[in-house]
Order: structure tokens, then sequence, then C-alpha cells
């Protein structure tokens, strides 16, 4: 009789710990719930104030990759006291280097960039749709230090100043304005401002092609921007001023009958490094003087004569990655460039080879569309990798951390990532 009562008892229990685990995997499961958030009040450029950026042990498992549900944010990637933080759309989620959710938040600003000012302060710049935005820095708790309203297209954090390009005619509304170089102390204050070029200079085929990039190097400004008519050929024109806004250097530097849209601009070893947006897509290496010194580049597959690229690239660690849209596949891709391999493009071009992968994945047995890379991190032997898929189901932004030299397949990691949505993620506490 007793055997039998210690049965039933232990057969009770079993029932109520399986029905306990069912109730916990229907509350993680979200396969048909999902937040959908958005970036409100974007012109706004305050948020909320938060303090003591909680933790939790809720997401402890080391992952590779992982996702985050509609809403997320895929445009910007930082590090700060040994966190990531992920950034855009409204939105930012900071994870631990192992890629495990710490807490989220909604911010009144809709990040397209970011850069660290220092250990406890980054910059970040505004942009919806490829119209520039206001410009403002965060502490690393989230909260708002100050913003400045402007058209600002790019910026740069240097020499403890912030640099930024400014369009000074509402943008787009007259071909008779001009873009101007604006240096902000840490504070937000305006130390200098002076006129870089008029609108009119530019090529203006394309909206994108007003966005205009800008690096600093060595105190000396530098800014790339497309001229000639709209027609073509094009001329790929590179400026230099010193910080007292005298121009040192005009020069057209690369020209072609292709197409060429935004071109960014970044510092590499003793020279820079130009990447061409658009049918060209190119990678240019020059010294300070605008002489070309190499190429690099990679073939996006021909579709019925249709070849575009959305390439940018940063230099890290000496290396050139470059990233961005394949507007062919509708893929994303990030690559690294070998400069110790040539070859030879359908131009007589001689190119440094570019090791790329796309991210074209299956999630739970169905192809995922539409890719993007936004954004790289480097962590010393770690890289980062933020970008947006149009899932089927869920639509999301991914991160990813690979090896430097990019020897994991990125999309076998993606394809095995776990799913994680906003709402499965503690706030940071206010």
């Amino acid at each position: 009789m007793m055997n039998r009562k210690i049965i039933v008892i232990t057969v009770i229990l079993i029932v109520i710990i399986s029905a306990v685990i069912s109730m916990e995997i229907t509350q993680i499961g979200h396969s048909n719930t999902h937040v959908h958030t958005s970036s409100s009040n974007i012109s706004s450029s305050v948020t909320e104030p938060r303090s003591n950026i909680s933790t939790t042990e809720s997401f402890s498992t080391e992952r590779d990759a992982i996702f985050i549900g509609d809403g997320a944010p895929a445009y910007a990637l930082l590090k700060m006291k040994d966190k990531i933080y992920a950034l855009g759309g409204g939105v930012a989620v900071i994870f631990s280097e192992d890629l495990s959710p710490l807490c989220y938040a909604k911010l009144k600003y809709n990040i397209w960039k970011a850069e660290k000012y220092d250990e406890d302060r980054f910059v970040s710049m505004q942009q919806w749709y490829s119209l520039p935005g206001s410009i403002a820095m965060f502490d690393s708790e989230l909260n708002l230090i100050w913003s400045v309203d402007g058209n600002f297209t790019d910026f740069r954090v240097a020499n403890n100043k912030i640099y930024a390009i400014e369009s000074r005619s509402g943008f787009l509304e007259s071909r008779n304005g001009s873009y101007y170089l604006d240096i902000f102390d840490g504070n937000g204050n305006l130390i200098r401002s002076f006129k870089a070029l008029d609108v009119k200079e530019i090529a203006g085929r394309t909206v994108i092609q007003y966005l205009l990039s800008i690096e600093v190097k060595d105190g000396k400004i530098y800014v790339p921007y497309v001229s000639g008519e709209a027609e073509g050929p094009y001329k790929l024109t590179l400026l230099r001023f010193d910080e007292q806004g005298n121009l040192e250097l005009k020069k057209v530097i690369y020209e072609a009958k292709e197409n060429m849209d935004r071109t960014y601009i970044y510092s590499y070893k003793d020279g820079l490094l130009l990447a061409i947006e658009g049918p060209i897509c190119r990678y240019i290496y020059t010294d300070r003087e605008g002489n070309i010194v190499g190429k690099a580049g990679w073939k996006p597959p021909l579709e019925a004569g249709f070849r575009n690229c959305w390439g940018q690239a940063k230099v890290l660690n000496d290396r050139v990655y470059v990233f961005g849209h394949d507007e062919c596949l509708f893929a994303g891709f990030v690559g690294l460039v070998d400069e110790s391999s040539l070859y030879v493009n359908e131009y007589n071009e001689s190119m440094y080879y570019t090791r790329v992968q796309e991210i074209v994945l299956q999630k739970g047995g169905t192809w995922q569309d539409n890719s993007v890379v936004y954004d790289i991190l480097s962590d010393g032997d770690e890289l980062y990798v933020i970008g947006i898929v149009q899932m089927s189901l869920p639509s999301g932004a991914f991160i990813v951390r690979v090896d430097p030299d990019l020897k994991v397949n990125i999309n076998n990691l993606l394809e095995q990532a776990d799913v994680v949505y906003l709402e499965d993620i503690p706030p940071c506490k206010s």
C-alpha cells in the first residue's frame, strides 16, 4: 500500500513539474506575439533620465549570434565599460561581451551613427530615411547630455572635439546653399564654423550624393564629394582644410563614366581610404595629397546589366573591413581586404582582393530576404557585426561575434541564433 502511495505521489509531482515547464516555454516562445516599437518623436532631443543600468541572469548563456525582434536597434555598435551597445531606431540594447542582453531603453532619438568620446560618453547622429539630422552626446547610462539641431551629414570625434559637416541650405531645398564644417567642444559649444563648398558643386543626381562625409587626421579635415555633370563623367574630388578653415587642397583624385554615389572617408596608416557607393563600388587608398596608392574592390554579381553596392568601410587594427548591402542580391555583406593579393577587374584596374561573406540565410527552413550590414566593432580577438534581416517571422536586428579574419561562416551562426524580443529584456532602470 505504501509503495502505491509513493507511486501516485511521484506521478502527481511529475505532472505538476511538466505543467510548470510547459507554461514557461509558452511564455518564452513568441511565435505569434511581437512587440513593435518605433522611434516616436524623433525630432525631440530629450530622452528620459536613467541611472544604475541593471543586469539580469536570465540571459547568461554565452552566444556567438543573437536576433533581437521587431523594432530593435541595428545601426551602430559601441563598447563602453566592458559592455556592448547596440543602437538605432530609437532603441538601445546593452549586452555583455558574450552577447547576453542586459537591458534596453527607448530613446527619443533615432541614432544612425555613434562614436565613443571617452570612457563615459559617446556622440551620435540621427538620420531618417537618408535625411540628415542633429548630433547629440549621451553618457554610458543613456542619459542625454546635450544635442545640437542641424542638417548634419557626418561627424568625427578627434582631439577631444567633434568635427561635423552640415548643410546650411535646408538640405535639398536649394541648389544655392552651402556646406559648413563645424567644430564643437565636448560640451557641445561651437568653437569654429567655416564654409567648405557650395551645394551646386556636387553632381547631385541622387539624394545620397548630398550626404557628405568627413575625416580628421593630424589636425587636418578631409571632405570628399562627387562633381561633374549629372550624365557623367563623374569626378571624385578631395578637399583638405586646416582647423582655421584655410583650404589647403582641392584635387580630383578619381574619374569614372559610371555614377558614384556617397563616398565615405577614413584614416588609414599614413593616408586615407575612400569607400565609394554605387555601380562603381570602389575602395581607394590615397596619400594625404590625394594621390592614389592602391584600390580594392569585390564583384557584386551582374543581373540584367545592373550592378550596385551600398558599401562602407572601417579601419580596425590597421586592417580594412568593408560592409554594406549588395542591391543585386538584396543581401548584406562584410569582408576583409587582402593587400597581399591583387587581381585585374573588367576595367583593367589592378585591385586588392577582398574576401566577402554575403548574409543569405535560412531560419526555421525558410529563406530570409533583404539583409543589410550597418556597422562593425573590433574588440581584441573578436569582431562584432550588426545589421538587419527582413525575416518572415520575426523581422529583426542581428549581432554576430566572429574572429577578425572572418573565417567563421556567419550565415551558419545566424541560422542557429536565438531570437529574443525587447519585452523579454529588462528595461534599463530609471
